[in-house]
């Protein structure tokens, strides 16, 4: 199931011009990292897909072996995209103008007219991995190859938890902002109106980082607190997991589109130690509650600029730290920047 934030809607809130280019930002739009580009369910057998990600145009196809391949999309011959038309053959893509076949790795291997390929007909390929139901491809500006790689999320596929459900929206904005939303403690007091800021306990490993939040809550009239175990595996795939009475698990992704727009995509699942009668009230409850705070930040995040040096309190949480973390993932584009400049 997808959900896309209605811009109209959101107008009537928002009567300000948006902000837009590149002085909204002070961190590059695509970070060095494994990006989810679709939910394997999404790409069946011998199926193509034009695919838009990274400021690029991207055709996705799955072979009859079952693995899922990216390639860039327009073919070297004569330009066609191979995502509009093109078709698989055993585990290779095949033009829809001229039938030039090429593999996984971008080379042409087949022309049925021509007696020899030319040297120059490849197309670049793109490193994938496929896990937790996600097909991730890897970016990084300098060419390097993969410095990490992502966690298998036990509980997706156990008997013991749900079947995921998916959820996905398309938003003006860039990466970062969205993952430092989960570090900036203030904001769920005063837009999520949380009785008060949860406490965090924020610490870095490398590409990953790793939270846990404890947030009061007043349920059935009484103060409870609300663990909530975060951990993010390089710049875009969070793990959120709801500790406690009734256990969850929120996956969350995010694929920059273009410099200004991204989608962000959500998967859940609960726990089947919640008792059959209350489970399924248990899954809508949780979908329900966070697309709706969800939403609420989306024009927040559509009409705001970044601080370079934002004017920070003590109340407001490890957000100088995780800056200091994110950085690494935009190393190797603001090295190739400075380069070229």
């Amino acid at each position: 199931m997808s959900l896309r934030w209605n811009e109209a809607r959101a107008s009537s809130l928002v009567q300000l011009g948006r902000p837009r280019g590149p002085e909204r930002f002070d961190f590059p739009p695509y970070p060095d990292s494994w990006i989810q580009v679709a939910w394997s369910h999404e790409l069946k057998r011998g199926q193509v897909k034009p695919l838009k990600a990274l400021g690029r145009d991207l055709v996705i196809f799955r072979g009859q072996d079952g693995e899922a391949r990216v390639l860039d999309a327009y073919c070297p011959h004569l330009g066609a995209h191979l995502g509009v038309g093109g078709t698989v053959e055993g585990n290779q893509i095949r033009c829809p103008f001229h039938g030039w076949q090429f593999d996984g790795g971008g080379a042409c291997t087949r022309i049925d007219y021509a007696g020899k390929i030319p040297p120059k007909a490849k197309l670049g390929a793109w490193t994938t991995r496929e896990v937790n139901g996600m097909l991730f491809v890897w970016h990084d500006a300098a060419g390097r190859a993969p410095w990490f790689e992502l966690p298998e999320v036990s509980e997706l596929g156990s008997r013991e938890w749900t079947e995921p459900r998916h959820y996905a929206y398309t938003i003006k904005t860039r990466w970062r902002e969205i993952v430092e939303n989960g570090v900036d403690r203030a904001h769920f007091y005063a837009l999520h109106r949380y009785p008060e800021p949860p406490v965090l306990d924020f610490s870095t490993d490398g590409p990953r980082f790793s939270m846990t939040s404890h947030v009061p809550w007043k349920r059935f009239g009484r103060q409870v607190t609300v663990r909530f175990d975060i951990s993010s595996h390089g710049a875009t795939f969070q793990v959120n997991r709801g500790v406690g009475e009734l256990p969850f698990i929120v996956l969350g992704s995010q694929m920059p589109i273009d410099e200004e727009t991204l989608v962000h995509r959500m998967t859940f699942l609960v726990s089947k130690k919640i008792p059959f009668p209350l489970r399924e009230l248990v899954v809508r409850f949780v979908i329900f509650s966070a697309n709706r705070e969800f939403k609420r930040d989306i024009p927040i995040w559509e009409n705001k600029i970044t601080c370079p040096r934002p004017v920070l309190c003590d109340g407001d949480g490890p957000i100088g730290k995780f800056r200091t973390w994110a950085r690494q993932f935009n190393q190797a584009e603001e090295s190739t920047q400075a380069s070229a400049g």
